[in-house]
């Protein structure tokens, strides 16, 4: 893009969310809010899928979402038709400007953008500086940066979650009758092995923070919660919940004492809330999301069940002082 427009010329702005990550989402939700107190009267619409789509269903600085005909992150030569057709469903709204602040550089995403917004696209390559930071930078970091572009000196990088009515009725009613009053929420992790706790490891963690003295909660998706219940079903202080949704998932994190995960959207949720936290990062910490209540314990880079239990000790002995 030859001339980046100032933020108060764009009546309709595209923004497109490619890889579907619910963590990714929450790091750029201060994007739609900057916009909308800079320039109230541009019209937001933003194009995603999966877990992304339904975080922005109820974002109230996004006037309309589009689901992106995608299963899994874009790839060379997959998709083309589904997603060239999306474009020229898009292209007809007429934007006055497409951003993207995603890694993707497939030539079916290139083309996409193209057919949608013709040559009104603000990326890390199209535009004549680069616009999105240090590479180490975080997603919040990047939005900023983009933002600054178009003319928002200052923007507020902290995250926009909805807690929703229901969202907390349905978890206050599974406290109520479990009778749990304070506890640690505990996230095993995501589907890759090596950003996943393994249960005997997932067992020594609960070992070594009930020197905290609260219940453990574990949030997890229906598939998993059989096998967690067998691997936890001698012990009368884990309780193994079924969050309906994300919104869900936000409040447990919202009404947690602490936070305990790998790298997964549950950190950002937990920095969104500025919850006590504890993450086990694999790579350098640097990545961290900013919350100023947050302890990084790092990782074996190939495997997050490699690390210094003598440091975790003395981070769960910090911890006894503030809960």
């Amino acid at each position: 893009m030859k001339n980046i427009p100032d933020i108060h010329d764009v009546r309709h702005i595209l923004i497109c969310r490619p890889e579907g990550c619910l963590g990714r989402e929450i790091a750029s939700s201060c994007c739609y809010r900057e916009i909308k107190k800079a320039s109230p009267q541009t019209k937001i619409t933003v194009a995603c899928y999966a877990a992304a789509y339904d975080f922005c269903q109820h974002n109230p600085y996004v006037d309309e979402v589009f689901k992106l005909p995608l299963g899994a992150g874009l790839r060379p030569n997959r998709r083309w038709g589904v997603l060239l057709w999306a474009a020229l469903k898009l292209r007809r709204k007429n934007f006055d400007l497409l951003l993207d602040t995603s890694g993707n550089d497939f030539l079916n995403w290139r083309l996409f953008k193209r057919m949608a917004a013709g040559d009104r696209v603000l990326d890390g390559r199209s535009s004549p500086v680069q616009p999105f930071g240090a590479p180490q930078a975080s997603a919040a970091e990047h939005e900023a940066a983009v933002l600054r572009l178009l003319g928002v000196a200052e923007p507020d990088k902290s995250y926009d979650l909805p807690v929703l009515p229901t969202a907390r009725a349905a978890v206050a009613q599974v406290l109520e009758r479990e009778q749990i009053q304070k506890y640690i929420l505990l996230y095993p992790g995501n589907s890759l092995p090596k950003n996943a706790f393994r249960p005997d490891v997932l067992k020594e963690l609960c070992a070594a923070l009930r020197s905290l003295k609260v219940s453990f909660v574990l949030p997890l998706a229906p598939s998993c919660t059989e096998k967690y219940h067998d691997i936890f079903k001698d012990s009368k202080d884990v309780f193994v919940v079924k969050p309906a949704d994300i919104f869900e998932l936000f409040e447990w994190v919202r009404r947690a004492a602490l936070v305990v995960a790998p790298d997964t959207p549950v950190v950002h949720i937990a920095a969104g809330f500025e919850k006590p936290s504890l993450v086990f990062y694999a790579v350098s910490p640097a990545h961290m999301p900013d919350n100023p209540k947050a302890q990084a314990l790092e990782t074996d880079k190939m495997d997050v069940n490699v690390f210094d239990w003598w440091k975790l000790e003395s981070i769960v002995a910090g911890f006894k002082k503030t809960l």
